[in-house]
Parts: structure tokens; sequence; C-alpha cells
């Protein structure tokens, strides 16, 4: 008597289960439909210089300048690799009037770049979104400070 219960519960589980996975279709409204991505990209405000930064400090926006790079042998007794014998590479975006945006903070890990991101970018007029910090310190009273972006997604810019 037990086993028809069970075996109707566990259908039961199982079909409430699967309906969670079934993806839902598209309406069919004559109404234009965009995806997250094209909505987000249209509300951005759009940063190219020092002014944009200090106005839309802390936002989520669309960053548009000059990826720059530089590259450097970090002291190996600092990367906490033995014999590490690679190199450093940081990022930057200038802005139309040569303010400089970091891609993520220098403290940051993060913001060491990739071989393949430098060679595809630098030099090269970019679209960055994320989030902008206008010189941002990592501690209060630290002497120095820098302005950067957290990167959440880099583009050529199209002419």
């Amino acid at each position: 008597m037990k086993l028809p219960s069970v075996a109707v519960a566990l259908s039961f589980t199982l079909a409430i289960i699967l309906a969670v996975f079934v993806g839902v279709k598209p309406s069919n409204s004559n109404v234009p439909q965009l995806n997250n991505q094209e909505t987000q990209n249209q509300t951005l405000e759009v940063v190219q210089k020092r002014a944009d930064l200090i106005r839309l400090n802390g936002q989520r926006v669309k960053l548009i300048g000059l990826y720059t790079s530089q590259s450097w042998k970090p002291n190996p007794q600092n990367t906490g690799i033995v014999g590490f014998s690679g190199l450093y590479t940081k990022s930057q975006i200038v802005l139309e009037d040569d303010t400089k945006v970091s891609i993520f903070p220098s403290w940051n890990k993060q913001s060491l770049r990739s071989p393949d991101e430098v060679e595809k970018y630098n030099n090269q007029i970019v679209e960055a979104i994320g989030v902008v910090h206008f010189e941002a310190k990592p501690v209060p009273n630290f002497r120095t400070s820098e302005s950067f972006i957290d990167l959440t997604q880099l583009m050529l810019v199209s002419n």
C-alpha cells in the first residue's frame, strides 16, 4: 500500500524539479524585447572626462578611452612564487582629457592583466563597463589615491 503513494510522491516531486529547469518561451507580443545586456547598456551614463568621473563616482557606467598598459619584472620575493620569472602588467584607460583610470585598483590582484588582453586592446579605444571610483584610497589617511574601474566588461569601440 505504501509503494503506490511513494511512487506518486516521487513522480510529483520529479515533475516539480523538471518544471524548474524547463525554459520559458518568449512572448509572441509585438512589443520589442530587450535582453539584460541591451537594457543595461542603454541606461549607463558615459564617462569620457574627469568631470564625468567625479560626477558619476561610485556608479556603474560606460567608460570610453585609450587602453594603455605597463609591464615590469617584480621582485620574486614579493610574488610568493620561488623562481618567478614572469612580468606583471597593469592597465589603465586614458580619458579624453588625459585623466587615467586604472582597471581595478593597484592594491587588488585583479589589476594584473593577461598578456592576451593587453595584446588585443593595447593602444586601442575601448569601452569599459563597471563601477568607477574617483581618487579612492585602500585605507583612510593613505598618502596616495587613484581612480579606477571595477571592470565587468571590456570591448573595442567600433568606428
